[in-house]
């Protein structure tokens, strides 16, 4: 019965969601627009208007023309349908990484001939930070990232890239990447080693 419900829950969240994106989309990108036409910094600003309806656990988000949908494991009350809101915070980043990796090994001097990027890293944190009772009181631990750890394993074209040059590649794009500087804001702890790819060994 609890699974019927959720799935319910699930076919009613998708259906309304359609029907208003259209509708704030238009406002949000005329809005954007509108305070984007300003003298100073303003100008510079980017926005990523989103519109999202949950019920129970899990979440149904239109970005732009894209849907997006979180869900928990069947363990913690879900059905398991979905990534959970972690795991996208961490797809977040890898895909904003390499979005910035190749923005930066373009103007590289001279030019970084990167051709791909394969990340494995995983997420912690301490669940009593969300979890703990009564709920009413603040609790000891912090629900946020404590580290995210892992490795970066970086391909690259022809054999003139060093090791040194994947360094300054990534301290580049942690420094530029909008999500992995936004991790590093909060105080999670980034253990991603970035290192060049071996070919001959499997890489």
């Amino acid at each position: 019965a609890g699974l019927s419900c959720a799935r319910m829950a699930t076919r009613l969240l998708v259906r309304p969601l359609r029907a208003t994106a259209k509708r704030f989309t238009a406002r949000a990108a005329s809005t954007t627009v509108s305070s984007s036409s300003g003298d100073g910094d303003e100008k510079h600003l980017k926005r990523y208007p989103l519109i999202a309806r949950g019920a129970g656990v899990q979440c149904v988000m239109k970005a732009r023309s894209f849907d997006v949908k979180t869900d928990i494991p069947k363990a913690m009350g879900g059905l398991d349908e979905a990534p959970q809101p972690v795991e996208l915070l961490l797809s977040a980043l890898v895909g904003c990484e390499q979005a910035t990796a190749a923005y930066v090994a373009r103007h590289m001097v001279p030019r970084f001939k990167l051709n791909r990027v394969n990340f494995a890293i995983t997420g912690v944190r301490d669940d009593r930070g969300s979890t703990s009772l009564p709920m009413n009181e603040s609790p000891k631990y912090q629900a946020r990232l404590l580290k995210i750890t892992g490795e970066a394993v970086v391909h690259v074209r022809g054999a003139t890239e060093t090791q040194a040059r994947v360094d300054e590649l990534a301290s580049l794009v942690m420094s530029r990447c909008p999500v992995a500087d936004t991790l590093n804001a909060a105080g999670t702890k980034m253990e991603v080693k970035w290192r060049i790819a071996d070919e001959f060994n499997g890489d």
